[in-house]
């Protein structure tokens, strides 16, 4: 296809014909003037204005519909990638939880079982604490009945017995305290600690999971 160059325009029968519009071998009176003006460049073969201007809307659109393209390419894989952090995000969770049961479980067994092993001790100890608590009774008792000379004495007795039950309550507690301070509870102890830290990690990295899921919707 010829079209006249830039800086030319012909006046022909189809009317005036400027740069970059299609001229033909018609529009002249003759051959050899055509080829005269192909010759020194005022007509050259390309493509029209209208045609330049069609391909270069088609490249654009042809470019944008790529960009379009891979722009959703690259929503849809952050939409995979943050589902996928959610069902892991979860999968984390469950198994954490399923680790702080278990570490509960077995601090509670520890101390079943550190129980079970002292009960002698603590039936020893409930059973002197019953002694001491009759004593009391018992030493309040004869006190009030006490002659005038014997009162004193008599006191003296329930003083000496409730020494007796405070120091058998406190040789209770004291056992009680061992038991929460045995190196093998404190160590379970720590276990489900951890295992609780964990399922709390677990549940605020699922909560951000979700919400980088919800905005790559």
């Amino acid at each position: 296809m010829y079209v006249v160059a830039n800086g030319n325009s012909f006046i022909t029968a189809r009317g005036s014909i400027g740069p970059g519009e299609e001229i033909r071998e018609s529009d002249f009176a003759n051959k050899a003037t055509f080829l005269k003006r192909v010759a020194d460049g005022r007509i050259v073969i390309g493509k029209t204005n209208a045609q330049l201007e069609k391909e270069a809307c088609e490249k654009r659109k042809a470019a944008e519909k790529a960009a379009s393209e891979e722009a959703d390419r690259k929503k849809q894989e952050a939409k995979a990638k943050a589902a996928e952090r959610v069902t892991l995000a979860e999968a984390a969770l469950e198994n954490a939880q399923s680790v702080q049961t278990a570490a509960k479980e077995a601090a509670d067994k520890v101390v079943k079982d550190i129980k079970a092993n002292r009960k002698p001790q603590f039936d020893d100890l409930a059973k002197k604490i019953g002694i001491c608590e009759k004593a009391v009774k018992e030493t309040e008792s004869a006190s009030g009945k006490a002659k005038p000379e014997d009162k004193e004495a008599a006191e003296n007795n329930v003083l000496a017995a409730m020494e007796a039950l405070e120091a058998a309550k406190k040789e209770l507690k004291d056992a009680e305290l061992a038991i929460e301070e045995s190196p093998e509870l404190k160590k379970a102890l720590d276990a489900a600690e951890k295992a609780a830290d964990s399922v709390i990690a677990a549940e605020a990295n699922l909560a951000e999971a979700k919400e980088a899921a919800g905005k790559a919707e």
